[in-house]
């Protein structure tokens, strides 16, 4: 009996370890592969006379959401900013942090210089003094909410 048990699994192994070098895997388990094709991303249109909006956040939601502490936070537009230097946005409790802005511009991304302090919740806010391509000062505030995971011991 113990001889059969044997035989069986050295057969799973082999026809496993075929299978994973042929590449075959993938054309029984499609999720698996990585040479699936992607959705092509979907371009939008914006007038000149629309106004900006936030049209996505990562994390997402972002209102309310648990943050890891050294979390970058995305916001994406669907016009593309000034510059760097006009995306105005604050933290409270402050903490020090870097902006950086996508190819596109449209994407603002807060990375923290230092982790945030695990346990405390945080505001961001958005100003009204952000300006966008074409369009000037944004005129309106956003404002988010996020915390970190509460640390309480091994």
């Amino acid at each position: 009996m113990k001889r059969k048990i044997l035989i069986v699994v050295a057969i799973t192994g082999a026809v496993l370890i075929l299978i994973s070098q042929k590449d075959l895997y993938s054309k029984f388990i499609p999720a698996a592969s990585n040479d699936s094709p992607q959705p092509e991303p979907v371009e939008q249109t914006v007038s000149v006379n629309d106004k900006p909006t936030i049209v996505s956040t990562k994390p997402d939601p972002l209102e309310e959401t648990i943050v890891a502490a050294t979390d970058t936070i995305e916001i994406t537009f669907n016009r593309p900013l000034e510059n760097v230097g006009e995306f105005k946005v604050r933290i409270e409790p402050e903490i020090d942090y870097k902006v950086e802005l996508s190819n596109d511009r449209r994407t603002a991304k807060i990375i923290p210089i230092k982790p945030y302090q695990l346990g405390t919740t945080y505001t961001l806010f958005i100003g009204t003094e952000t300006k966008f391509d074409g369009i000037g000062r944004w005129g309106e505030e956003k404002i988010y909410h996020f915390r970190t995971i509460k640390y309480t011991g091994v």
